[in-house]
């Protein structure tokens, strides 16, 4: 009895990085062809559900080729098994008769100072013409990004993003492309100026953050992206809330909300509730806060809809955390610290460090609030344990605020704490 296919995983799992659905990773293979030859490629979406299903192991030499190139990794590492005999990281390479010219490609390197590590940013064409694989590529850097966000804080990342979209654009400038490709440009190109805006906002500068977010809506605008505007009000509804603007923080919640009808998950829901959650909460309305809540809990519930990459962060964790900073608001600090404690179990498993600091600090905020101040303090200690590989400006000054009301409440060890907080943080 013949084996059964099995999925490819690994395909799968990549192009869900290079956000390319099945027509969109069919096209990018036909552009790859096209530059490769001369010749378009005749790659379909049945071919990509053929090569996910697993009922190919091993694809035909033209589009076996073109598909190494756009993930710029041979067939044996994208999932494929190759026939006895032949080696899966090796492909045998027709030559034209009369290759055609390659463009010539902009190459950057940015050193992030943080990490130490040198993020390579992927080949885009000077002229000729932008594919799907290359915009694949510029959401793929995206990632990159935040995955070094995630773990270290954005502190570093703000001007190392708005560079790249600078290098975007000149390459978009010079470069043809048809209306799918300009589409999907407008929208990764959105993207980066909203995480820019992230970054920016992480490390304390406001102004700048606003800047890329309304760059980001222009984009969105462009690329008929609804979910991306969501997300940047997302950003913008925290900000205010963040600058004392409650009132604020609740239009621009709700107003996220109504663009999205029908087109939104219970993952952004949720995260849409707590924005509006906040905003009632710094204005002092418990009781519309806690509907909100209330609300978010139920459509964190649901059935999830596609994944989001940008949502990979929002778990039940972060909704506990959201409803501690809002009890805290409301200066109903048992409640904000039964809910601090929670979030604590659920994101100190979790590999995103500058989530777990926050969770520290947090739970060490509400246990000062609720005058259990040698825990507080406890908490402090612990959170610098992980302050030296986190940079977030906007965590620091938290935790600035809990070091200054220990010693303006006289607490034994406070002053040791911030001495050992000054020493850490610079």
């Amino acid at each position: 009895m013949p084996d059964q296919p099995q999925p490819n995983l690994t395909l799968r799992r990549l192009m869900r990085e290079y956000g390319l659905t099945q027509e969109g990773l069919a096209e990018a293979v036909n552009d790859a062809e096209e530059r490769r030859t001369g010749v378009p490629g005749n790659c379909t979406a049945r071919h990509v559900r053929r090569w996910l299903k697993g009922e190919v192991s091993w694809p035909h030499l033209r589009t076996r080729v073109p598909l190494e190139n756009v993930f710029g990794r041979p067939a044996g590492d994208l999932g494929f098994r190759a026939p006895v005999g032949r080696s899966p990281g090796v492909t045998v390479r027709a030559t034209p008769t009369a290759p055609p010219q390659e463009p010539p490609v902009q190459r950057r390197q940015f050193i992030l100072g943080l990490t130490g590590s040198l993020l390579t940013l992927p080949p885009l064409p000077e002229s000729g013409r932008l594919g799907m694989s290359d915009v694949g590529r510029i959401q793929a850097t995206g990632v990159k990004l935040h995955q070094i966000d995630d773990i270290h804080g954005g502190s570093h990342l703000s001007d190392i993003a708005g560079r790249y979209i600078a290098y975007v654009e000149d390459a978009a400038h010079r470069c043809t492309y048809g209306e799918k490709v300009q589409e999907r440009l407008y929208k990764a190109l959105g993207e980066m100026a909203t995480s820019a805006g992230w970054f920016a906002f992480d490390a304390g500068q406001q102004g700048k953050a606003l800047r890329w977010w309304d760059a980001g809506l222009r984009y969105a605008l462009l690329g008929r992206d609804k979910l991306l505007q969501a997300r940047i009000w997302s950003s913008m509804s925290h900000q205010a809330w963040q600058q004392g603007h409650g009132g604020e923080a609740v239009s621009i919640a709700r107003a996220a909300l109504e663009e999205t009808r029908g087109r939104r998950d219970g993952q952004l829901s949720s995260l849409l509730h707590t924005r509006v959650a906040q905003g009632h909460a710094i204005q002092g309305e418990a009781g519309r806060c806690g509907r909100s809540l209330l609300r978010a809990e139920q459509e964190f519930d649901q059935e999830p809809g596609e994944p989001q990459r940008w949502l990979t962060f929002y778990n039940f964790g972060e909704v506990s955390a959201t409803a501690a900073l809002c009890f805290m608001d409301l200066r109903q600090y048992g409640k904000a610290l039964d809910t601090s404690r929670l979030s604590l179990d659920i994101v100190e498993s979790s590999p995103l460090r500058r989530n777990r600091l926050a969770a520290h600090v947090r739970l060490g905020r509400a246990l000062a609030g609720a005058g259990e101040l040698e825990e507080a303090l406890a908490a402090g200690h612990h959170a610098l344990t992980l302050l030296p590989d986190v940079r977030s400006p906007r965590i620091s000054m938290r935790m600035r605020q809990l070091r200054d009301d220990l010693i303006e409440r006289g607490v034994p060890g406070a002053v040791d704490f911030s001495e050992r907080y000054e020493a850490v943080a610079t």
